[in-house]
């Protein structure tokens, strides 16, 4: 049995202008987050906030700090772009997720399960810029 997962690709603008262009992230509704790994904030050199806040990862504790970048979604024909809050942490998590914060509370999404399609708009909130 085949699993989908809904994965798009993402880049990141750090404060400085630095940017990174990641593989694909998932487009997680059942996370509160988005999430980036650790090393992320670092290569942008985004500076970080601890809130003491944590993420389960296989039950385990890390910690999430949180930084301000540019995120940029595109997919040949549209791209999206905007400023979002956005979690650092060095869990081990498979790939990097596309919470409500930061993310899909911007976006309004529908997911066709057999086509194995994300589609993405823009909602009223969305803070950024639609090319």
């Amino acid at each position: 049995m085949v699993v989908w997962r809904p994965l798009v690709p993402i880049r990141a603008f750090g404060p400085t202008g630095r940017s990174r262009t990641f593989g694909l992230a998932l487009l997680d509704t059942g996370s509160v987050d988005t999430i980036l790994p650790l090393a992320a904030a670092r290569s942008l050199a985004a500076p970080l906030r601890n809130t003491g806040q944590i993420v389960r990862w296989r039950g385990v504790a890390y910690p999430v700090e949180f930084g301000d970048l540019e995120l940029e979604l595109a997919d040949g024909t549209s791209t999206y772009r905007w400023m979002a809050t956005v979690g650092f942490s060095p869990a081990p998590i498979a790939y990097l997720l596309l919470g409500s914060r930061g993310c899909l509370e911007f976006l309004d999404a529908i997911f066709f399960g057999q086509a194995r399609i994300a589609e993405l708009d823009a909602n009223q909130s969305f803070p950024g810029s639609i090319r």
